[in-house]
């Protein structure tokens, strides 16, 4: 049903990059980017599970993000790490959310 279980949009490629190897390593299938117009031309083409907004991302960008995720189906999680390191938050909040 779903051809992208998670895509991760965050304004740092290094940990868009680490997410993306971390839930990827873990057999799902993920794309992630650092621009909403790459993320909003993700959520056109593409069934998408679950979005994750880093923290980074401005509030503008969030309501956009989220706007065209909702529109699609698409599950969004507001990434809020909380000091955790990014597999931490991964395993804790993501992962949950994808159903382990």
């Amino acid at each position: 049903m779903y051809t992208i279980d998670l895509l991760a949009v965050g304004r740092g490629p290094e940990v868009v990059e680490a997410a993306l190897e971390y839930v990827g390593g873990r057999g799902y299938r993920v794309l992630g980017s650092t621009t909403d117009e790459e993320a909003l031309s993700i959520l056109r083409r593409e069934r998408v599970r679950l979005l994750v907004i880093g923290g980074g991302v401005e509030t503008e960008s969030r309501k956009v993000l989220t706007a065209a995720a909702q529109e699609h189906g698409t599950t969004v999680i507001q990434a809020e790490r909380g000091g955790r390191g990014i597999e931490q938050y991964l395993a804790e909040e993501v992962l949950p959310a994808l159903g382990e």
